[in-house]
């Protein structure tokens, strides 16, 4: 058990480290929006924002370590597709929901990654 403990602690310093550069640029990414828009649009770029980093999150756990990429694309097309088409405020937060998806996708890919390093490994059995 005493060998398996420090390994422990740094795949979870190694994940938190993996965790802080997505979120960082996600706190980023809603600095700037909050600073740029006017009061009046904030409560629809928060739902854009959450929004996607959620559908972006929930993708990028699913699919795994090695899923396929595709879902995270179809999701971004499908959102900028919808947001241009509702009215004024939604349209001008279309491109907000593509930095907002990777960086749910790539919180979730973390999860994922971290999911699979906490596995205890098997060790193999010799005949």
């Amino acid at each position: 058990m005493d060998g398996q403990e420090p390994d422990r602690r740094r795949t979870n310093r190694e994940c938190a480290l993996r965790l802080l550069i997505p979120a960082a640029l996600l706190v980023g990414l809603l600095v700037l929006i909050l600073s740029t828009v006017p009061p009046e649009v904030i409560p629809p770029a928060l739902v854009v924002i959450s929004g996607g980093v959620l559908a972006g999150g929930i993708i990028g756990f699913l699919t795994g370590v090695r899923g396929p990429h595709w879902p995270i694309y179809a999701l971004m097309f499908s959102a900028v597709a919808v947001l241009l088409l509702l009215p004024s405020p939604w349209r001008g937060l279309a491109l907000v929901a593509v930095p907002a998806a990777a960086g749910g996708y790539a919180l979730g890919k973390e999860i994922a990654f971290f999911r699979l390093d906490r596995r205890p490994r098997v060790r193999p059995v010799n005949h």
